[in-house]
């Protein structure tokens, strides 16, 4: 009988164990909650979801119909930018240009939750560096938009939201 209760102790303390790291493992790893709502597909490799919008008032008509933080810095560009990954953060900083580089000058923000961004007063160069860092890894992008065709500039870490047909949400 003794032997019977210490084995669905041990059972149970097993039991227990794996659900927490079930838990833990759900809610560090896996897609946002607003990347879930916006239909992003589960199994993307991309970080963050960014559109170009016009006003904050068409965030709430076209992605989510509640109020975010705004990021302002000289400029008129306005970006919605989104947490893909759970396990993402962003720091945004403003950024100058030193000789022919752009660097990160000072920390403006930290955060895993999506934001609007107010930017670039010159269509040539950002004066943003948004850090998006996951597992120690740390990606640098700079909102803005083509000189040549006028679309969200994106690189292989950030998915273009701008237009919502084009994604079926």
């Amino acid at each position: 009988m003794r032997k019977n209760r210490k084995k669905l102790i041990v059972i149970g303390i097993i039991i227990v164990v794996l659900m927490a790291v079930f838990y833990v493992l759900n809610n560090k790893f896996g897609i946002t909650k607003y990347a879930e709502e916006l239909k992003i597909d589960k199994d993307t490799d991309k970080l963050i979801a960014v559109a170009t919008v016009d006003s904050e008032d068409e965030v709430k008509e076209k992605y989510f119909n509640e109020d975010f933080l705004l990021y302002e810095t000289n400029g008129e560009e306005l970006y919605f930018i989104v947490p893909i990954q759970k396990n993402v953060t962003m720091n945004i900083y403003s950024a100058v240009m030193e000789e022919a580089d752009i660097v990160k000058d000072k920390l403006i923000a930290s955060t895993n939750k999506p934001f609007i961004l107010k930017c670039n007063v010159s269509d040539i160069i950002p004066n943003i560096i948004i850090e998006i860092k996951q597992n120690n890894i740390v990606y640098e992008y700079s909102p803005s938009i083509s000189l040549k065709d006028g679309s969200l500039y994106v690189n292989e870490h950030v998915m273009d939201i701008s237009d919502k047909e084009e994604y079926g949400y």
